[in-house]
């Protein structure tokens, strides 16, 4: 078996089985289940399902559409922060079943919004950070196929025998953003924003994969082959540096929102630090193992696609908000556009398709490191509907929220040709003062698929799979304060440096 066939999708652990490899079938990506669309920010947004497009009032606005930081009429300092857990259930053909458990905890969202008149209308500036993408996860997948022994060596006989891989991969990271946005009323309707954004990524990427052969068979110089005949460990640091910009506009009636928000495309500097080490345990002729140690360092570009999505958000009754988004993602036009061979996992001697050796791999799909003219990875469309409910007492406003949305991952499923259906529900409420505003929300995502087959000797699935299901339990709270008028000491620095004391 060539020991390079076993690629890892740009760290983002998408390990394919290479063509010519035994095991020709695709394991899906096994340790992020999320859908990497950049979702908004804040436990109220999230609270109505993420359906806040049309409706983004809060110092949390920018993250879901910039143009609604128009409607701030204090200035508002907001800090998000969520714990999250994620259990998975792996059940095999027959009885059992195995479940794991892995949390953690991190700040999503900081920002400041400040609203004065420009030109005789209302106009919002903010600056926030942002955890736009968390890359946090592991898992495992395993492929069982029979296959002729001298195709894995040619020192082997060409018996047929069962081999099992098995992949194992864990991760940590995030695609973070500054931010400087700005809303501006440019009628009593309609209000426009953008937002200029400063994406920096870092993730850090480990695992292994084994190749076992199943049983024991005899070599023809009189040995026994048997257990671990492959194995790989590898570790990976990446990261990642770009600029892009966001536009959205709100359009607002006495009963109905319209919003919408285009994230544009963009391209940034990717760079990659990865050692691979790799054991071939068959031995050769002269009873003797292979070992080797490779580093690689990588400066290519990274180019991120386009998202967009509308929202609506009606009032039909006092206190009561009904809102609804679609959000649209053009993942297969995410690509890398130069690796290396033998970078991230890939054939150190790649060819052109026509039998020539070539250096470079250029343009590759982000998600599974195919040329974008054959990447399997898929386009997505991200559907979310939500409510609240305010219920007003003398001294403190409580809202009642809940929401529901379905989206799927880019990355085709193993044994499929779409990527896992991603569906779940928010539920979330708070206390609103004068100038404190506390939020929390719980959101639950589940997904199921499958991460382990058994392949016939043609290659095709024989029924017998290892099916994960796998729920997100996440806890988000957001805390904000809005200052009074005179009581605002940031309108009051900015007036100082960019107007002057009151009293000239």
């Amino acid at each position: 078996m060539d020991q390079r066939r076993l690629p890892l999708a740009l760290g983002l652990l998408l390990p394919w089985l290479c063509g010519g490899s035994a095991l020709a079938q695709p394991i899906q990506n096994i340790a992020l289940r999320n859908s990497f669309d950049p979702l908004g920010a804040g436990a109220r947004g999230l609270g109505m399902g993420g359906a806040f497009i049309a409706v983004a009032d809060d110092g949390t606005a920018a993250s879901f559409n910039p143009a609604g930081l128009a409607q701030l009429r204090r200035t508002e300092i907001a800090l998000v922060g969520f714990t999250e857990t994620l259990t998975s259930t792996v059940s095999r053909p027959g009885p059992g079943a195995v479940t794991s458990e892995i949390s953690h905890r991190r700040p999503d969202f900081f920002g400041v919004a400040v609203p004065f008149e420009a030109g005789g209308h209302s106009m919002t500036l903010q600056l926030s950070y942002q955890r736009a993408v968390d890359l946090f996860g592991a898992g495992s997948a395993s492929v069982i196929e029979t296959s002729a022994l001298d195709e894995v060596h040619p020192g082997l006989p060409g018996l047929e025998a069962e081999f099992v891989e098995r992949v194992a991969t864990e991760q940590a990271g995030a695609f973070e953003t500054l931010s400087l946005s700005a809303g501006y009323q440019l009628t009593s309707r309609l209000a426009l924003g953008t937002s200029l954004n400063y994406w920096f990524g870092d993730w850090t990427v480990a695992g292994s994969n084994e190749v076992t052969l199943i049983g024991a068979l005899p070599t023809e110089a009189g040995g026994i082959v048997e257990g671990k005949v492959f194995g790989l460990d590898f570790r990976q640091e990446q990261s990642m540096r770009a600029a892009s910009l966001n536009f959205g506009f709100l359009l607002k009636y006495p009963r109905l929102s319209i919003g919408g928000v285009a994230r544009l495309p963009f391209s940034g500097n990717y760079n990659l630090s990865e050692q691979v080490t790799t054991e071939f345990l068959i031995p050769d002729d002269a009873g003797n193992t292979t070992r080797t140690v490779e580093d690689f360092t990588v400066k290519s570009q990274l180019r991120w696609p386009r998202r967009h999505g509308i929202g609506v958000a009606a009032r039909p009754l006092k206190g009561l908000t009904l809102a609804a988004d679609y959000s649209r993602s053009q993942w297969t036009r995410t690509v890398i556009t130069d690796v290396p061979g033998g970078a991230l996992l890939r054939d150190p001697d790649p060819s052109d398709g026509n039998g020539a050796t070539i250096a470079t791999f250029t343009n590759l799909n982000f998600f599974d490191l195919e040329p974008a003219s054959q990447t399997e990875t898929r386009d997505t469309s991200e559907w979310r509907g939500g409510a609240e409910y305010l219920v007003v007492t003398r001294k403190v406003v409580v809202p009642l929220r809940a929401g529901i949305f379905r989206d799927r991952s880019p990355i085709t499923d193993l044994g499929s040709d779409q990527g896992r259906l991603i569906k779940g529900f928010t539920l979330g409420s708070g206390l609103n003062f004068k100038h404190l505003v506390f939020d929390v929300t719980f959101e639950r995502r589940e997904n199921e698929g499958e991460v382990g087959l058994r392949l016939d000797e043609q290659g095709e699935p024989t029924g017998e799979a290892t099916r994960e299901r796998v729920v997100e339990n996440r806890v988000v709270a957001s805390l904000i304060y809005r200052y009074g008028g005179d009581d605002d000491p940031i309108k009051r620095a900015l007036r100082y440096i960019f107007v002057g004391p009151r009293d000239e």
